[in-house]
């Protein structure tokens, strides 16, 4: 019995020693692949990146890196850093997982025949908010945003007695929940002109915010506008969202949610 847990335990160790000789091999492989060589750096997707995907968002989801390569193994159009001007770029067609990243691979959106540059495979659509609802403003063409909604559900009447057709009854709550956790503000502006004759639209505050979406993503916010009451949150590289069940008029003080 000694004798077969022991040949386990050499086998086991052998394996563990196998494993760590080939990963240092392969890592003074590549130092020696780079020894004597001037390396440089190159743009290399980290995992697929989608047509239409701008640099700016692929680089915050951490869709693409950099690394070294050997100059004269490197194309003359490859990508050799990622800045500001790369950002504004949108991906002419998919980048596969591993791909070295050329210049003709991002290029500017082009612009719709109304100017306005939309992603590939997405739409424009806008909605109308006042100051509050865009962050006070902060909201620019360029953003990412998460988008909330807050609309009313009826819940089952508790602790209701049953009796006249009480126990049928409903109580209404207020919830607020994430409706869209990302999208792209494309451009703002201001509501048309009421006519100024009939002196409508006096004070108006409001702002037309037109984000980049899918047709599954334009059609909840559509929808959401007419029927609920939108709010915009900014987003930055480190915000967290995730979607849930919400807050409503009830757990809303409760420290647990």
């Amino acid at each position: 019995m000694k004798r077969r847990l022991l040949t386990i335990g050499l086998t086991l160790l052998l394996a563990a020693v196998g494993t760590i000789s080939v990963l240092l091999y392969v890592r003074s492989a590549d130092a020696r692949a780079l020894a004597g060589k001037r390396a440089v750096p190159v743009v290399v997707a980290e995992k697929r990146v989608p047509a239409g995907t701008s640099a700016g968002a692929a680089l915050r989801n951490g869709l693409l890196r950099l690394e070294k390569m050997p100059a004269e193994t490197v194309p003359e159009n490859a990508l050799g850093e990622i800045g500001a001007d790369l950002a504004k770029l949108v991906a002419t067609a998919d980048v596969q997982a591993g791909q070295l990243v050329l210049k003709p691979m991002f290029a500017a959106a082009k612009p719709t025949s109304s100017g306005l540059p939309i992603p590939e495979g997405k739409v424009a659509v806008s909605i109308e908010l006042g100051a509050p609802q865009r962050v006070a403003g902060y909201v620019k063409a360029g953003s990412q945003i998460a988008v909330f909604d807050t609309y009313t559900v009826m819940d089952e009447k508790s602790g209701t007695p049953s009796g006249a057709g009480l126990e049928k009854q409903h109580e209404s709550t207020q919830v607020t929940r994430l409706l869209l956790p990302k999208v792209e503000v494309l451009a703002l502006g201001a509501p048309p002109v009421p006519n100024a004759k009939s002196g409508d639209g006096a004070g108006q505050t409001g702002v037309l915010v037109t984000v980049a979406a899918t047709q599954a993503e334009a059609e909840r916010l559509i929808q959401r506008a007419q029927f609920g009451t939108l709010h915009f949150a900014l987003l930055t590289d480190s915000s967290q969202i995730s979607q849930g069940n919400g807050t409503n008029s009830k757990s809303v003080f409760d420290p647990a949610t």
